[in-house]
């Protein structure tokens, strides 16, 4: 399950881009009912 729960477009707009990377953690408990509720 891969959602995007952030992002700037103010830099995109800013700023050249000229990398990206992708980046993940692991949740557990009750900080992924906040995730997972748009609360993060």
């Amino acid at each position: 399950m891969s959602k995007q729960i952030a992002k700037n477009p103010v830099a995109r707009h800013n700023y050249e881009i000229i990398d990206t990377l992708e980046t993940g953690i692991v949740l557990s408990g009750t900080e992924i009912k906040s995730i997972r509720n748009r609360k993060g």
